[in-house]
């Protein structure tokens, strides 16, 4: 629900709220009944031609979806088919927007349900209703169509999945606590409880519903916060994010410390960064630790490998290497550590760059993953965090929200995607899936989930954190972060340590 009271979705099933038009009656057709002669049998609704089913009011989102699933409910319809129409009744203009329509082969349909999965971004802003309409075939048959609607959801994309999964809930229930008792008292199982209860000679004993505390919501209830004084000429972006990693247990990892420990253990490494670019953060590593380390940078711009180079004193061993990392094969050299700073999000061949990785890593080997975006493709924000996230900075002041950008007052974060002509971001929410496809986590911190959007070079120039008021939202800012990750928002800032999980004898090993 939002203040008006509309909600921002529509679920079907047994409980929602909606309307069939005209009325059904009973005596003509079931209103829900299973549909079992296809392949998948599901409880649906059923509309004959010429009924429609007229959901409650809602307000549709630039990020709403709607998924539709459907299919003939008979095992013969007439022979030209019927049509399964889908609308928005708009509230205020009671115009009709055709969202789509469907038609349903006649005669003997395929045994397979339909889905249909659509965004609605185009109606967003719009309150009103969705429709959903059996019609009659091209010549107008109506005899035996009826339209079974198992599935049907409007909802914000991240809310639909999960609204999906909690339809018909009673009925799954039911089902499900039928189908343990009988599973666990099967022979299978039955034979070792029983010689279990006989030895432990135990007894029925009496059950309890849990009476949990409730889980109060809102400013309230928010831990403490750790409160940090900014530096001296320190940026709001730098300040947000040391305040927001004092108020993580976690920390990431210290890669300076595990790279002296290695040069220490072994006297000399070989360190390898992909993507190396300028290697600001490398050459701020070789300073520190002088000795020890043989750096090997890769990087598709020899321009920027030059840069790169005049940061590394000229005592230092450093190969510079041009190539696209997107082509990058095993070529049996190894490292002692491979590390990527913020830019596997760059990168279309991440399977290869994966097992390039692999392979080229000593058995005892590490990859660091340092500052690495892995939020939405594009460099987005994942659904729940982008509401968060709108919610937070739509209460800032206008001063706060102008984007240095586009001199334009924002009232909402802009979520563009930023792969559409470049390749920012363009695979980074499949990143950490593919980290632990070819390597093991050792040590991974994951935090900001959107902290970032708003202190970021288009809005921290508003801040002066000279000014107790400018801080105070800075704070405010850190403790809404801090409310949508405690509550199971994804981060999509990722600093991460790993080790190979496979062992290739293929003679390159410790070279």
């Amino acid at each position: 629900m939002n203040d008006s009271g509309v909600a921002s979705f529509f679920l079907l099933d047994e409980t929602a709220v909606f309307d069939v038009l005209p009325e059904v009656k009973l005596a003509e057709h079931p209103q829900w009944m299973p549909v079992a002669h296809l392949r998948e049998g599901r409880y649906s609704l059923i509309l004959t031609a010429g009924e429609r089913l007229r959901s409650s009011q809602l307000n549709v989102f630039a990020d709403s979806m709607l998924f539709l699933r459907f299919s003939a409910a008979l095992p013969s319809i007439s022979r030209d088919g019927l049509t399964c129409s889908v609308i928005f009744l708009e509230d205020e203009t009671q115009a009709d927007f055709q969202i789509g329509a469907f038609h349903v082969c006649g005669r003997n349909p395929p045994p397979q349900w339909r889905t249909v999965d659509l965004d609605l971004a185009w109606l967003a802003g719009k309150r009103g209703r969705l429709l959903i309409e059996c019609g009659p075939g091209a010549q107008n048959d109506p005899t035996a169509d009826w339209l079974a609607i198992a599935d049907l959801c409007v909802a914000r994309e991240g809310e639909r999945k999960a609204l999906l999964a909690r339809t018909h809930h009673s009925m799954r229930m039911k089902n499900e606590i039928a189908h343990f008792s009988s599973v666990y008292r099967s022979e299978f199982y039955s034979t070792v409880q029983q010689r279990q209860s006989e030895t432990a000679r135990g007894v029925a004993r009496k059950v309890r519903p849990l009476n949990g505390l409730a889980h109060a919501q809102g400013h309230d209830a928010q831990a403490d916060m750790v409160i940090q004084e900014p530096l001296a000429g320190e940026a709001a972006y730098s300040y947000a994010t040391r305040l927001l990693r004092a108020n993580v247990p976690q920390t990431p990892p210290d890669f300076q410390a595990r790279l002296r420990q290695k040069v220490t253990d072994h006297g000399v490494i070989k360190v390898l960064s992909i993507c190396s670019g300028a290697a600001r953060i490398e050459a701020g590593f070789s300073a520190a630790i002088p000795e020890g380390v043989q750096w090997s940078l890769l990087d598709i711009n020899e321009d920027l490998l030059q840069i790169a180079a005049k940061q590394f004193s000229p005592q230092t061993c450093l190969d510079l290497i041009v190539a696209d990392a997107n082509d990058l094969a095993p070529t049996g050299e190894q490292w002692d550590v491979i590390m990527c700073v913020s830019a596997l999000h760059h990168l279309v061949e991440l399977e290869k760059v994966m097992l390039f990785i692999s392979r080229s890593l000593k058995d005892d080997g590490e990859f660091w993953s340092v500052g690495e975006a892995v939020g939405r493709n594009g460099n987005r924000l994942w659904p729940d965090a982008i509401i968060a996230a709108d919610a937070a900075f739509s209460t800032l002041p206008a001063r706060y929200r102008l984007n240095a950008d586009t001199q334009v007052v924002d009232a909402v974060i802009p979520d563009k995607d930023h792969s559409i002509g470049c390749f920012e971001g363009i695979r980074s929410e499949e990143i950490t899936a593919l980290l632990e496809r070819w390597l093991t986590p050792v040590d991974v911190y994951r935090t900001n989930c959107f902290l970032w959007r708003m202190v970021n070079l288009a809005y921290s120039g508003n801040f002066n954190l000279e000014k107790a008021e400018d801080r105070a939202l800075i704070i405010d800012l850190v403790r809404a972060e801090l409310e949508h990750f405690r509550n199971g928002g994804l981060g999509t800032e990722l600093f991460g340590v790993y080790k190979k999980k496979h062992l290739f004898n293929d003679g390159a090993s410790g070279q």
